[in-house]
């Protein structure tokens, strides 16, 4: 049995994983079965399952399920052999994308890396006791509500008493929130990771319980808390990392919601809008997909795919294309292992894919390139293709050197600029000759009747 099963078998009831889910989803909060999308003017769970089934290219195909208010998928899904994974969220629609999230039911944290010490001759996972010491004695940590074992680590989920509805300004403060718990749980008492602390946002996904882990077996959820609410979260860390403007979920219906918020119901819900973005041009996403092969590295093998799920969503690549891309990559990966001693697995890929969020559409380049460690050179043609931004290049130096601002290899010759100037304008001013040249009035003076 894992380690970490065996220890909260010992102090907590394992909770069935209906019943897991049933209580992060009461009865009544989802989509029923069968209604269009807003029929019932409900949201909807969505489960991810990486299949064993292969495409035509060789790589697992991918299933997205709609969970219903009557949890069926769930069991579906925990009676077949495959990776699952879903967020303690409700979505408008089958897209698993923040812009689509509507209502947050629990705060999940992935903690990795549990310490473990020999005692009475047995391994036990001294970090994790460690963790509920520092809960239960010193109470320096919020209390879990539920506690997952996941194979090679726990998934602890704090469930709300009230669902927080995922507005954009909610959403920002909660993931400082969680930022910071996410430091206190990994502290070197709890994990030996904490060098390599895991930030995950706040839409993340996880291993779905009833279902298989990395290891074989199953997950298995563990009942250690009551419900929470965002105020007992805010105890456990100081003021500027506290949620200081939230509300739970109305009561409004969408009915009254349209005619209260008129705009933001033909936004969201009629246009289906998240927030501005931008994009890159689909040449940097093929670019990146070439390169992982020759240039990703043992340690940032998972930031590898992570960026690629970011760039796959700022270039406008389907997510279906994406994930035959991404599980393409696995036996690559997996070479960058020489001694085979840590493998890369369908599951590391899903969990890579969490990058194809809108969450992400602002990510820096720069922390792109550092998460991967992959150098990333910022494209200032706008687009271009390398062949027609030399040509237009070219086309502006001309235009200069034909305004005489350009010569010596198109460099400027202000002297010039200001002399033919001159010519053609024989009566004008040092001011009119700054205000058309834009040169500087210093610049005008120095080269004036010279």
């Amino acid at each position: 049995m894992n380690l970490l099963t065996k220890y909260l078998e010992t102090y907590f009831d394992e909770v069935n994983y209906k019943d897991f889910y049933r209580d992060i989803f009461p009865v009544g909060v989802l989509q029923c079965k069968g209604k269009d999308r807003y029929g019932d003017r409900k949201y909807n769970g969505i489960i991810v399952e990486v299949t064993n089934e292969k495409l035509n290219s060789g790589k697992p195909k991918v299933l997205r399920h709609t969970l219903t208010d009557d949890l069926e998928k769930l069991d579906e899904v925990v009676s077949r052999d495959n990776f699952c994974l879903m967020s303690p969220i409700s979505y408008a629609g089958k897209t698993r994308d923040s812009s689509m999230a509507r209502e947050l039911y629990a705060l999940a944290f992935d903690l990795d890396g549990i310490q473990t010490r020999i005692k009475d001759g047995e391994e036990w996972p001294y970090g994790l006791a460690n963790f509920f010491h520092q809960v239960d004695h010193m109470m320096i940590m919020p209390k879990p509500t539920y506690v997952v074992s996941s194979g090679t680590g726990v998934h602890l989920y704090y469930v709300f008493e009230r669902p927080v509805p995922m507005f954009e300004n909610i959403v920002e403060q909660i993931e400082i929130l969680k930022k910071e718990l996410t430091r206190m749980m990994w502290h070197d008492s709890i994990s030996k990771l904490v060098d390599e602390i895991q930030y995950e946002p706040v839409c993340q996904g996880f291993r779905v319980v009833g279902t298989i882990t990395k290891t074989g077996d199953r997950v298995k959820a563990f009942e250690t808390g009551g419900k929470v609410t965002i105020e007992y979260l805010n105890e456990f860390v100081r003021d500027e990392y506290k949620v200081k403007e939230f509300t739970y979920k109305s009561d409004l219906t969408l009915d009254q919601a349209k005619n209260k918020y008129p705009e933001w119901y033909q936004k969201r819900i009629i246009e289906k809008k998240g927030r501005g973005t931008w994009n890159f041009n689909r040449a940097v996403y093929d670019k990146w997909l070439e390169r992982l092969p020759r240039e990703a590295n043992l340690g940032h093998r998972y930031w590898s795919i992570w960026v690629l799920a970011i760039t796959a969503m700022k270039c406008g690549i389907s997510l279906d294309e994406l994930e035959r891309d991404a599980f393409g990559l696995i036996d690559i990966m997996n070479n960058k292992d020489e001694n085979k001693s840590d493998p890369f697995t369908e599951d590391d890929v899903l969990a890579a894919l969490e990058g194809y969020d809108s969450a992400w559409y602002t990510y820096p380049i720069d922390k792109m390139s550092y998460r991967a460690n992959i150098p990333i050179e910022k494209n200032k043609r706008n687009g271009r293709k390398q062949d027609v931004h030399i040509k237009y290049m070219n086309n502006q130096r001309a235009f200069k050197v034909e305004m005489g601002e350009c010569t010596n290899g198109g460099r400027p010759d202000k002297q010039k600029t200001v002399q033919k100037w001159q010519l053609e304008n024989p009566e004008g001013t040092k001011y009119q000759c700054v205000k058309d040249t834009g040169l500087s009035k210093n610049t005008v003076k120095k080269w004036w009747n010279i």
